[in-house]
């Protein structure tokens, strides 16, 4: 049995219970979020926005790791800043669609990012009623709908409408070598072909590109329906406790077909909305990915709380060791800046190589308005303390901290 077909029950004796369980594992992962918020908040704004930024590309990349793929730091930051050296994979592709959403999750407020509106909008919900009304019966009020696989509405009543359809194929039988089996299956793919050519516009670049094949039993409104009551049960809970509680609710219920990763970026929301990290957006996945434990729906609620606020801890210990491997780079980077003239751009392309996930030549010489002759001097001055050359080219190379 599909244990997302059952209901994620949060009652008020389970959260007492979770509360009791896991008091010490939520206080712990409070104090581990806020202790680095605090940190990030008093860095210097070119370590602080850093160490974002790098977060926003480890997150994808543990995101993907995650779910059994493989996705190469590198190959995702020069992908994300378009200078690939090699076809992206598919997984590359999903990374970078991770890190897009997060980047814009950062800059929005919490609460605009959690209303029920919102969250319908991005999840397609809203709409999702109106472009499947040919795909579901209509039935009178207080009747339960029937819902119908694609497959089991395909009549063979199409085939009279084209005669001619099956012989565009090439379907048509030669005598003597027909077989009914065969016959069969080339008519229901006739039969399909029709139906998927009337769902869907093929005509436009814009129809093609937006081809969906959805689940008719997924409810979706239902799901999420559900996973905001868990939301909205979860505010009398302390902050840990209760974006752990969200996050946990997402995994099982899965209220998106495609967007199951979105869950953890909520988690990290409702972080930053309880007061938890107001200057970060948590990356959860990097402290699953790191940690021992491993989510599964087959684990007592308790113990799946208890491994998520685990993660919690995780996730900001590792934001600590980036933030310190950041200063430790930039600290020797700026040590050839001594001695060095004030009106020297030296200092400002340590600054960038710090801020930013990737740098190239072309753009330190947009940023810092010198010719790229100049920054080519200035990267042979820095000498060993040069960050690291990420696409093994002798041009177009391209350099960052990892």
């Amino acid at each position: 049995m599909d244990v997302n077909s059952v209901g994620y029950e949060l009652s008020r004796a389970s959260r007492q219970v979770l509360v009791s369980n896991c008091a010490a594992a939520a206080e712990a992962a409070a104090i581990a979020l806020v202790r680095f918020d605090e940190r990030l908040l008093r860095a210097e704004p070119v370590l602080a926005d850093g160490a974002r930024q790098r977060g926003h590309a480890f997150e994808a990349q543990a995101l993907v790791g995650l779910s059994g793929g493989l996705c190469p730091l590198e190959d995702l930051v020069l992908h994300d800043s378009g200078m690939d050296v090699r076809s992206p994979t598919r997984e590359i592709t999903r990374a970078a669609t991770m890190l897009d959403e997060r980047r814009r999750l950062a800059r929005r407020e919490p609460a605009a990012i959690l209303s029920p509106t919102a969250l319908r909008q991005r999840l397609g919900i809203a709409g999702s009623e109106e472009s499947d009304r040919t795909d579901r019966v209509t039935t009178a009020p207080g009747t339960a709908i029937q819902v119908v696989a694609p497959w089991d509405r395909i009549e063979r009543d199409d085939d009279d409408e084209d005669p001619a359809g099956e012989d565009d194929l090439g379907l048509e039988d030669e005598e003597g070598l027909g077989d009914p089996a065969f016959a069969e299956i080339d008519a229901l793919l006739v039969r399909s072909r029709k139906k998927l050519d009337a769902w869907n516009d093929f005509s436009s670049d814009e129809g093609r590109k937006n081809l969906t094949l959805r689940d008719p039993t997924y409810d979706a409104a239902g799901r999420f329906a559900r996973w905001q009551d868990i939301l909205e049960e979860g505010r009398g809970l302390p902050a840990a406790l209760a974006a752990a509680a969200a996050l946990d609710a997402w995994l099982w219920l899965e209220p998106s077909e495609r967007a199951g990763e979105l869950g953890f970026a909520l988690a990290a929301t409702v972080l930053r909305q309880r007061q938890l990290a107001q200057a970060h957006l948590p990356t959860v996945g990097v402290g699953l990915r790191r940690g021992k434990f491993r989510w599964s729906p087959h684990l007592a609620l308790s113990a799946r709380i208890a491994g998520l606020l685990a993660a919690f801890g995780e996730a900001a210990a590792f934001g600590q060791g980036d933030l310190d491997r950041l200063s430790l780079a930039r600290t020797l980077m700026l040590r050839r800046c001594e001695g060095r003239r004030g009106n020297s751009k030296l200092g400002e392309l340590v600054d960038l190589f710090v801020s930013s996930p990737l740098v190239t030549v072309q753009l330190a010489a947009a940023r810092l308005q010198v010719t790229p002759q100049a920054v080519e001097a200035m990267l042979k001055q820095l000498g060993g303390s040069l960050p690291r050359e990420l696409s093994g080219r002798k041009r177009y190379r391209a350099w960052g901290i990892m």
